[in-house]
C-alpha cells in the first residue's frame, strides 16, 4: 500500500506538500489546489497523513509499501540493502536503484543479478528516456 489523496476531502491547503520529505505530492489543479501523491516518489513515511487537517490522505491498496509488506528489502535476506526510492532509476529496465551492503549502487536485476526488485517497477511503462516513466494505463484508476 502506498498513499493517496481523497479528492472529495482535500481542501488544497498544501500542508501535506510542505511536510513531505521526498516531494511526492504535486498539485493536480491550479485553481482548487488539489494534490496527488506520486507513488514512485512516496516512501510511505506517513508524515503527510498526520499533517492533513481534513484527513484526506489514506492508504492506496494498489501499491506496495516501501520497506514493509510487499517490498523485498523488508526481508531478512535483503535487509542490508538500501533503496534510492525512485530518485535514480536503471537506464535499462527502469526499476529503482539499490545500494548493496558494500556500498555499491546498482540495479537489483541488471547489476546485481537478482530475481527481485521494487514491486512498484511492475507498474511502470519505462520509455526510451531513463528519467521518464508513466503508470501503465491498465493500472490507472477508473
Amino acid at each position: 500500500m502506498s498513499l493517496q489523496v481523497d479528492d472529495t476531502l482535500c481542501i488544497g491547503c498544501g500542508v501535506c506538500d510542505f511536510s513531505c520529505p521526498t516531494g511526492a505530492l504535486e498539485k493536480t489543479d491550479s485553481f482548487l489546489g488539489l494534490f496527488r501523491i506520486d507513488p514512485f516518489t512516496c516512501d510511505d513515511c506517513g508524515i503527510c497523513i498526520g499533517k492533513c487537517p481534513e484527513r484526506a490522505i489514506g492508504p492506496d491498496p494498489e501499491w506496495p509499501v516501501c520497506q514493509d509488506r510487499g517490498c523485498p528489502l523488508h526481508s531478512k535476506r535483503l535487509a542490508e540493502y538500501g533503496c534510492a526510492i525512485w530518485q535514480r532509476q536503471c537506464a535499462h529496465c527502469g526499476t529503482t536503484m539499490w545500494t548493496s551492503p558494500e556500498g555499491t549502487e546498482g540495479c537489483p536485476r541488471c547489476d546485481f543479478g537478482m530475481a527481485v526488485s521494487c514491486p512498484k517497477s511492475n507498474k511502470i511503462d519505462f520509455q526510451v528516456f531513463p528519467r521518464r516513466f508513466t503508470i501503465r494505463a491498465s493500472d490507472q484508476p477508473g
